[in-house]
């Protein structure tokens, strides 16, 4: 009889940790990195000698940009990544190097509607940065993957696979 009555107790348990751990992930995926933390990330590490810059690693992070469902429109609420996404281009430590700004997608829809999407999206950020937050243009490329790289592959509809990713091309 006890052992009937501990059951239910560990299902609930279950499904509370459970949703916990969901929640824990979905706001580790949408929290804000600030201008610090995106100029620790992609400003290029010293050099040692004998290597040249080509060879070296490139920096790079990913980002969560929402946009509205099935558009290139940015949503309000990724209004303040790309003001700390653009304090750090503008920082001198990042002013002097180019980035690509590359829109990735989940792995719902087609492959040829995800990799136009994509597009828009990358290109609506550059877009963005440049004209509302003084951010050179010649700083910035956009380029759309669409969702042949997706973060969690084994969950295409995986909400972390939306995201725009940042990496550092060469110098200006």
């Amino acid at each position: 009889m006890k052992s009937l009555l501990r059951l239910p107790m560990l299902k609930t348990l279950l499904s509370l940790i459970t949703a916990s751990v969901l929640c824990i992930s979905f706001t580790a995926v949408a929290q804000t990195k600030d201008a610090e933390e995106l100029i620790r990330a992609l400003k290029p590490k010293p050099l040692m000698r004998g290597l040249r810059i080509e060879d070296a690693p490139k920096p790079t992070t990913d980002i969560t940009i929402n946009f509205e469902y099935n558009s290139a429109r940015l949503s309000g609420d990724s209004i303040q990544q790309l003001v700390e996404l653009a304090k750090a281009f503008n920082d001198p430590a990042l002013a002097r190097f180019r980035y690509k700004i590359v829109g990735h997608t989940d792995g719902v829809g087609s492959d040829v509607y995800n990799m136009e999407l994509s597009k828009r999206r990358a290109a609506a950020v550059v877009n963005y940065l440049s004209s509302q937050q003084s951010v050179k243009a010649a700083q910035l490329l956009s380029e759309g993957k669409g969702k042949r790289e997706l973060k969690f592959p084994a969950e295409p509809e995986n909400a972390a696979n939306r995201r725009v990713e940042i990496t550092l091309v060469d110098q200006l």
